[in-house]
């Protein structure tokens, strides 16, 4: 790169860092947030990436015993065993005939993984899309909202409160 080009490069990048300061600041209006658009038990849901830390496919998942029917068993993800958790059993709906090839990485002080049956894509949101889900508590439950995502309506499942419900638990239990 010449002194020119790169001249001008930096240039171009300092302009660019001054007029993000000079617009006026983002309002809850213009904010986005990401998703992943995902099916459960064969119904539309998204799952919001800022909760989450990785997706992986096709990653062995051993049974193992134990009272809590969520628990699918465990997983190496990243180096680590990881407890695979089942996303159609959290929301209600009954188990999978064959098994999953879809897991996303969740957890705040210690990692988990959800197990889901199918990946839709990916999408931005305004966050004046999303709307409240009716009532006190869905059907389902773990949904925080409802958005439309390339046409079809998806309940945003909160990883948060699963994780809650979780944690929450006795110990023996998971």
């Amino acid at each position: 790169m010449t002194q020119e080009q790169a001249a001008t490069t930096s240039s171009g990048l300092r302009e660019a860092f001054d007029r993000a300061f000079a617009g006026a600041p983002v309002t809850d209006a213009g904010r986005t947030e990401n998703f992943l658009a995902i099916r459960v038990g064969g119904e539309p849901h998204a799952i919001a990436l800022a909760e989450i830390a990785g997706l992986f496919t096709d990653k062995k998942i051993v049974a193992l015993p134990g009272r809590a029917p969520e628990l699918l068993g465990i997983a190496g993800l990243r180096g680590d065993i990881i407890p695979v958790y089942s996303l159609r059993a959290f929301l209600g709906y009954p188990p999978a005939e064959e098994p999953t090839r879809w897991l996303v990485l969740a957890g705040r002080e210690q990692a988990v993984s959800f197990a889901f049956d199918r990946f839709d894509g990916y999408a931005r949101i305004v966050h004046t899309e999303l709307s409240p889900v009716p009532g006190t508590s869905s059907s389902r439950g773990h949904t925080r909202a409802m958005a439309t995502i390339a046409g079809v309506r998806r309940s945003i499942i909160s990883v948060h409160s699963i994780l809650d419900t979780i944690a929450s638990r006795p110990l023996k239990e998971h």
